[in-house]
């Protein structure tokens, strides 16, 4: 899945912020998309220094147990009160669903390092000559597209980001 990743994030902050019982403000809702897409990095690491053979979700931001391991130092370092304790919880709850939605219809190596077989709920199969295709054009797009219409509804309904170009209501 790579289109839902941003409002992934988008929605962890969202639902985190609702959760504390807080509002979410823009900063918050920056911190989760960031969040959301930021395992992704090693995108940039693959086209420019590495080797195009490997499977760029066998790189450290795409493996849970690095992620586990950030996640519990996050948690010990940050204690209660800490003023950016909920912009880190953010961040690393819209890193967790990028992981989450990348095992939907991609390869993550959940088990590493223990197995090395990595999972993923559906296979897509090549069907199109173009690669995105098979992603665009298979049934697990739903979700993504779906997740993309929630975000876009919210931030609509409830503006975090563009809330001051909306009409005032007649």
């Amino acid at each position: 899945m790579f289109i839902a990743h941003l409002p992934a994030g988008y929605l962890c902050a969202r639902g985190l912020a609702s959760r504390a019982g807080g509002s979410i403000t823009p900063a918050m809702a920056l911190v989760g998309m960031v969040g959301g897409v930021f395992p992704d990095i090693d995108l940039f690491y693959r086209a420019f220094f590495a080797s195009q053979r490997i499977h760029h979700h066998r790189y450290p931001t795409h493996l849970p147990l690095v992620w586990l391991a950030i996640t519990v130092g996050t948690a010990l370092l940050l204690r209660a009160g800490h003023p950016i304790r909920r912009h880190a919880a953010i961040f690393l709850l819209a890193v967790w669903s990028h992981l989450l939605l990348d095992s939907v219809a991609g390869d993550i190596w959940w088990r590493w390092p223990w197995f090395d077989p990595p999972f993923s709920l559906v296979r897509i199969p090549a069907v199109h000559s173009r690669w995105w295709l098979n992603y665009l054009l298979h049934w697990t797009a739903v979700v993504e597209f779906g997740l993309v219409g929630v975000a876009a509804y919210l931030e609509w309904s409830r503006p975090v980001f563009f809330g001051r170009w909306r009409r005032p209501a007649a």
